[in-house]
């Protein structure tokens, strides 16, 4: 703090016209002040942090994962197809980072050909935390029907999904650990009662997240996550279609009661309508 006070001193009798550029590496340190946080740098030039996150040093993102395609102000920064997909492992914890469930509660809806993540009760209020380390990529009110989501891109090159938020506790670059809390459960957006809608994606192609989550004891399936082409949406669906030969007295109604799944669900995978004539013999897929 003395050293803040110094460099403060030196700004007021040598006037800094212009602030340095927000270099990771030329910092030496952030100090909290009445204002709100400053950074110090190098050069004996400060600035106030605001309401913008230092990102990761080069050093931290040797790989490139937080260089590639990062965009703060679109939901999708990848846009590609599954098929263009390379099989890989991803190494999804180290010794030195972790998994943490973002909240455990009623899991009420899994991951579907029209639902792309798993919905988890919760209470309006209830802490949301990250599953694992990464930066925040995204954090606003998104129309389209997430309501306030969180974005937050992992080293692993995952990024997770938090939906339908009642409040946001972390900003657009911020670093953050596994377990460290995001915001608070609510039910913004497209959302018929207070619940966390989690997905998990690879370069925007979501698949589902209790493919690698032991959902029950809150942990991972597995250290490493094998990806091919067939663990992402659509291609899942094609590998894992059951399909059904109509008979006599079936419908959408009693399909969906014997297969778990609803009419819309049928209805979004057959391409037809809630009210299309189920013919004897016809083929239809239910899950």
């Amino acid at each position: 703090m003395k050293l803040f006070k110094l460099w403060v001193l030196l700004c007021v009798v040598f006037p800094i016209f212009s602030f340095a550029q927000r270099n990771t590496d030329a910092i030496i340190d952030t100090v909290e002040t009445p204002s709100g946080p400053a950074v110090l740098y190098k050069n004996f030039t400060w600035e106030y942090l605001q309401d913008e996150p230092v990102m990761l040093s080069q050093e931290d993102d040797s790989t490139g994962i937080f260089s590639e395609q990062w965009i703060n102000d679109q939901i999708f920064a990848y846009r590609i197809k599954p098929d263009s997909i390379r099989d890989t492992v991803i190494i999804l914890t180290r010794q030195d980072r972790s998994f943490t469930l973002p909240i455990y509660g009623k899991l009420f809806r899994g991951f579907m050909y029209t639902h792309k993540g798993l919905d988890i009760k919760l209470n309006k209020g209830d802490t949301v935390r990250t599953a694992f380390d990464g930066v925040v990529r995204y954090a606003k009110y998104n129309r389209g029907g997430f309501g306030n989501l969180v974005i937050i891109r992992h080293y692993n090159g995952l990024e997770t999904y938090y939906a339908h938020l009642s409040k946001m506790n972390v900003k657009v670059n911020q670093v953050i650990k596994s377990g460290d809390p995001i915001g608070l459960g609510g039910s913004t957006g497209r959302s018929r009662g207070p619940h966390l809608h989690f997905e998990v994606r690879y370069k925007d192609i979501p698949f589902d997240p209790l493919r690698m989550i032991d959902f029950d004891n809150k942990t991972l399936i597995a250290n490493t996550f094998p990806v091919t082409k067939r663990v992402f949406y659509p291609n899942d669906f094609v590998q894992n279609a059951v399909v059904v030969k109509i008979k006599k007295g079936d419908t959408l109604g009693k399909l969906s009661h014997k297969y778990h799944t609803s009419i819309k669900e049928i209805c979004a995978m057959n391409k037809i309508k809630p009210n299309t004539t189920l013919r004897v013999g016809r083929s239809v897929r239910v899950r």
